[in-house]
């Protein structure tokens, strides 16, 4: 029945978004509010103003290379459902070329955030000279710039054929480089996410080391992306942009997957610290004995509740899956919980007793929340903010749940 709706069923194109240079406005405020915060933590406190920097770059770049991933799933899938949202992933991956401006700037604390980075506190210390040859400011440098270029090479192809499809490229011939290149891409994103949140985040503490932390880290990212996609989709559905193509049924199948990804980033989660514990290795164990220290213990605590317990309520029920305002609070609640993630990753190897969260932290994150907003916004005013071409479109459009 819904086929033969589909095959007779014409989608008006709804075109690139026409926002307004208010937006622009606030987005250029959040920056400059950013700097400011910036430059004022680094002229009182260059750790903190270096551990700000990191989380907030940490965060968005992860938002947008699991936007990335998410594209290329969808096209190796022959994806259906996801039509009507795959060009909004895709403008939610326009973030990646800023990744590799804010990795090089990073490079420009690697002094104050890795200890690694010291020679002087390698040669004293056994188990960091140990681990030299991969721990070492070039390599590191380098590791994160294939990571970030390579990422924006996949972007530039991936995205900009499924883009060449609304100006009259084959489809058929698109679909299939698409899924080729898709491939090449898992392999590659699995090698350098991991070796991103080894790098950035895990190497804080060069002690420790766990073979699940990029899978946890991936866990986060992904479910972070989905709470940003059903965010950007119900806005534009809104707007009206989306709202003859996209109903319950596509908002019920983003949910879905975010609570996925909850109940996943619980599970990783749970299995790193018991494997951990069991073990009982000292060179592991201290990364949860700081982070159960008086003053982070609450955190920890929080954390599990906040990132885990509380979405999986929020989403559990189906009509809270179908409903906007229910996706939309869960999907806020959990952009603000991976902030607290990633804060629970990075602070505890800068402040051991003492968790610091200030106005500084915020007003950098916001920041980089502008420079997210700029380009993405940037992405659908220039394109189609629907892939009006996907043959699976008119199908999408009937696309429901029992």
């Amino acid at each position: 029945m819904g086929n033969a709706h589909a095959a007779h069923h014409k989608i008006e194109n709804p075109g690139s978004l026409k926002a307004s240079g208010a937006l622009n406005g606030l987005f250029t405020v959040l920056i400059l509010v950013g700097l400011v915060a910036f430059f004022y933590a680094f002229s009182n406190d260059q750790v903190k103003a270096w551990t700000s920097f990191l989380r907030a770059h940490f965060y968005f770049m992860q938002i947008s290379i699991a936007a990335l991933f998410f594209v290329v799933i969808t096209w190796i899938t022959s994806s259906m459902w996801s039509a009507p949202v795959r060009r909004v992933a895709e403008g939610i991956t326009a973030y990646l070329p800023f990744a590799v401006v804010s990795s090089i700037i990073l490079f420009f604390g690697m002094k104050k955030l890795f200890i690694w980075s010291h020679p002087e506190i390698v040669a004293a210390d056994p188990i960091i000279s140990g681990k030299q040859g991969y721990l070492n400011p070039t390599f590191f440098m380098i590791r994160t710039l294939v990571a970030v270029i390579g990422w924006n090479l996949f972007q530039r192809r991936l995205v900009g054929a499924s883009l060449a499809t609304d100006h009259g490229a084959d489809y058929k011939s698109v679909y299939l480089s698409n899924r080729k290149l898709g491939v090449v891409f898992l392999v590659f994103f699995a090698i350098t996410f991991s070796m991103a949140a080894f790098d950035q985040l895990m190497s804080l503490d060069p002690h420790f080391f766990s073979t699940m932390f990029g899978v946890y880290t991936f866990a986060g990212s992904y479910q972070t992306f989905f709470a940003t996609l059903a965010i950007i989709t119900i806005l534009l559905k809104r707007k009206g942009y989306l709202a003859k193509v996209v109903n319950e049924n596509h908002l019920h199948d983003i949910a879905k997957l975010m609570f996925a990804f909850t109940v996943f980033w619980a599970y990783t989660g749970f299995s790193q610290y018991m494997l951990i514990w069991y073990a009982n290795l000292p060179e592991e164990t201290g990364y949860f004995i700081t982070r159960f220290t008086p003053g982070w213990e609450w955190w920890s605590i929080g954390l599990f509740i906040g990132k885990f317990i509380v979405p999986f309520f929020l989403l559990l029920p189906r009509t809270f899956k179908r409903s906007e305002s229910a996706v939309l609070i869960a999907s806020i609640w959990i952009l603000g919980t991976q902030y607290f993630d990633l804060n629970w990753m990075i602070q505890p190897q800068v402040y051991e007793y003492a968790p610091s969260l200030t106005l500084v932290d915020v007003s950098v994150w916001l920041g980089f929340l502008g420079v997210f907003g700029l380009f993405v916004t940037r992405f659908y005013k220039k394109n189609n903010v629907l892939s009006i071409n996907d043959p699976y479109l008119p199908e999408s459009v009937y696309h429901h749940h029992i």
